[in-house]
């Protein structure tokens, strides 16, 4: 009896193992790789401007990170990330960032916060 509760804890512990590594994977410079690749494609980047672009990409997965982590630390983030903005828009052209600033998902960017408002409210304010 003893050996069946050991096993089962055993495998309890494994399965929760493995599901940490899947998360790991995801995150961090996977990420950072598939955005870069991303905006390639969608903004016909150029060598020079994905070079520049990986440090900005980098270092804004990190502080993506930090907000998840440290939720105290938001407001402080979001001056970085508005930062790391003002970075990407240097390295783009006026119609490669316009480009972007269209496919960013809804709740970044100009409309942020909108989204929120009317799934809160049940209704639009329009």
């Amino acid at each position: 009896m003893k050996k069946l509760i050991i096993i089962a804890l055993l495998a309890i512990g494994f399965t929760s193992f493995a599901q940490e590594g899947k998360k790991k994977k995801g995150g961090g410079e996977a990420s950072t790789e598939m955005r870069l690749k991303k905006m390639t494609e969608e903004l016909s980047l150029n060598a020079d401007q994905q070079k520049q672009l990986t440090p900005v990409l980098e270092e804004q997965a990190s502080i993506m990170k930090a907000m998840k982590e440290d939720p105290e630390t938001k407001e402080e983030n979001k001056g970085k990330m508005k930062e790391n903005g003002k970075k990407i828009k240097g390295i783009l052209t006026p119609e490669q960032f316009e480009k972007w600033q269209a496919n960013m998902p809804k709740g970044k960017g100009k409309g942020q916060g909108e989204g929120k408002k009317k799934k809160q409210g049940g209704e639009s304010e329009e």
